[in-house]
């Protein structure tokens, strides 16, 4: 009898074997749909999908795995349903490693409006692209979100994303971070400082002049960093004396340099000795910010008898773009020091400084290829106005070879604007002039030069063909 059972049992098990294998195929054929219909062109399509995987509970799931537009589109649909089952995945999403679901992401949080805070709020702990998105999704939403991320502010994990929301939401953020300057968490404080110096809120004046106090556990840098950006010339005397603070001084002169006060000139040349390059580069970089109230002290150190001052005073005053310090600079180009010599060049080359072309055509044959290169770049940058003295040196008879082929270096420096003239110049008598002016123009690569070479090379000298067909294989490909 029991024997009988058994095949009864076996049955009965490989039908329910069956069903359970059918339902679970046609349950996974109806999910695969729903998946393919997350990349509907439709909206409505792609919202009902989802809402039924949000309700099987396997939308979570099988989103990872899902090309990035499909994850994309799905953002979108979950930002039209807006339950709290939607608003979890779009937090998983707003943490997703490409940049486009994330936007998604993003904007459909930006749609639900404050209902999405618990979201955006957690995201703050994150880093990178998921922090981004929730910092700017909070602004987009408003400033009524201070409220709550403010609270954030004591959070370990918290606290940066928190800050930098909390600057970009106007007044009612930029309270709690003002108090936040004072907090006896020196991080906090410092995140407080950076994020009001970047946004330029004067108010973060005076906590960031607290925070340059005697006490240790203030944050000098930050502080002294914020000063820099926000532009109040109130914290020079403050900023001046950590030019002698080793730990801090790189940080002083640059936003000394941020602030261009005058007051600040003589304190930072006092330390252009220090033996710290990356230091030594900051302040010339910060004089050459201050400008003009700095030319007259940085021509005095051009005469320095020491070095380093030198070559810092004739950095400085790249970029100075002023007749002004023409003479001093054409004398450095004397210098013993190459540096200095390099540096003058450079000074000297702005746009239109003719009467620099001279100084710079006699630097041509130094024997420092910085100097030279620097000479060359120097003329090219002074453009056009340039381009008749140039060439006009290129007539001396027996110039110097090297010097030929520099000045057609800086020719060609200046592009495609000289090349009418450099065109009009391979008619000169002058074999030298026609020469050089065909290597500027093969440099430059402009193909309506082509004619011009073509008909001077039909007509030169031999000399003077030869280079004229180099430069058409440059502009043709012609072999010859």
């Amino acid at each position: 009898m029991e024997g009988r059972r058994r095949p009864t049992s076996y049955i009965a098990i490989a039908v329910i074997a069956v069903i359970l294998i059918g339902w679970l195929t046609i349950r996974y054929m109806g999910k695969r749909q729903l998946i393919d219909a997350l990349d509907h062109r439709n909206l409505q399509v792609r919202v009902a999908a989802a809402q039924k995987l949000l309700d099987m509970e396997a939308l979570s799931d099988a989103l990872p795995a899902q090309p990035i537009i499909v994850r994309s589109k799905t953002a979108e649909a979950l930002g039209e349903i807006g339950t709290d089952p939607a608003l979890k995945v779009l937090g998983e999403i707003l943490k997703d490693q490409e940049e486009a679901p994330r936007r998604w992401a993003r904007q459909a949080l930006v749609k639900l409006g404050m209902k999405s805070m618990p979201v955006l709020l957690s995201a703050l702990s994150a880093s990178g692209g998921t922090r981004d998105e929730a910092v700017t999704a909070l602004k987009q939403i408003g400033s009524q979100t201070a409220e709550e991320v403010r609270f954030l502010l004591p959070d370990r994990g918290a606290y940066s994303g928190a800050a930098t929301a909390l600057a970009q939401l106007g007044p009612e953020g930029v309270k709690p971070l003002l108090l936040a300057c004072y907090n006896e968490d020196g991080d906090l404080r410092a995140a407080a400082l950076n994020n009001l110096g970047l946004r330029k809120v004067e108010a973060a004046v005076e906590p960031a002049l607290h925070n340059l106090g005697s006490d240790p556990n203030n944050k000098k840098g930050a502080a002294i960093k914020a000063l820099g950006f926000i532009g109040d010339r109130r914290a020079v005397p403050a900023l001046i004396p950590f030019l002698k603070d080793k730990s801090n001084r790189e940080g002083a002169v640059t936003s000394l340099g941020l602030l261009r006060d005058p007051r600040a000139v003589e304190p930072i040349l006092s330390t252009l000795l220090a033996t710290e390059k990356r230091y030594r580069n900051a302040a010339i970089l910060a004089l050459g910010r201050i400008g003009a109230p700095a030319l007259a002290a940085l021509v005095r150190e051009l005469g320095s008898p020491q070095v380093l001052m030198r070559e810092a005073a004739a950095e400085a005053l790249i970029g100075s773009n002023t007749p002004t310090v023409n003479g001093p600079l054409m004398a450095a180009l004397k210098d013993s020091d190459a540096q200095v010599r390099a540096s003058a060049a450079r000074a000297l080359g702005w746009g239109g400084n003719v009467a620099a072309v001279p100084s710079l055509v006699a630097a041509l044959p130094d024997k420092s290829w910085p100097v030279v290169d620097s000479s060359v770049g120097a003329l090219g940058a002074i453009g056009i106005p340039a381009e008749g003295a140039l060439l006009a040196v290129l007539q001396k008879p027996g110039e110097d070879l090297t010097v030929s082929y520099q000045i057609a270096r800086a020719l060609a420096a200046m592009g495609r604007p000289a090349v009418p003239k450099l065109i009009a110049a391979l008619s000169d008598r002058s074999p030298s002039v026609q020469k050089w002016s065909a290597v500027a123009l093969g440099a430059i690569g402009d193909p309506q030069a082509v004619e011009a070479l073509q008909k001077l090379g039909s007509t030169a000298g031999p000399d003077v063909r030869w280079v004229v067909q180099e430069q058409l294989r440059r502009l043709t490909g012609m072999s010859g």
